[in-house]
């Protein structure tokens, strides 16, 4: 049984410069409980409480759709799977 931290060991990217999640932050202040930042297994949420602001990085993105499923303010303006060819690969062996 793989853990969720042993998953980067076998995951290799291809990272697009044109991200596959936007992320209107101004909706991130309303939010109270920013479970995006628990949520993803890649870290790629960052709230800052001195700036009332939310960073996003695409490019270590797992591609899991928890953020989506989970944000609230639904912050997204947009969210899709990477374009062809680029994103993560997964190699479990």
């Amino acid at each position: 049984m793989i853990n969720i931290d042993e998953i980067f060991d076998y995951t290799s990217y291809n990272i697009d410069r044109e991200p596959h999640i936007v992320l209107d932050n101004t909706k991130c202040v309303t939010c109270e409980e920013r479970w995006c930042v628990n949520v993803c297994p890649a870290h790629c949420y960052a709230w800052t409480e001195e700036d009332k602001n939310m960073s996003f990085a695409h490019d270590g993105c797992l591609e899991c759709g928890s953020c989506y499923i989970l944000c609230k303010p639904q912050a997204f303006t947009r969210w899709r799977y990477p374009r062809g060819g680029y994103g993560v690969a997964y190699r479990m062996s």
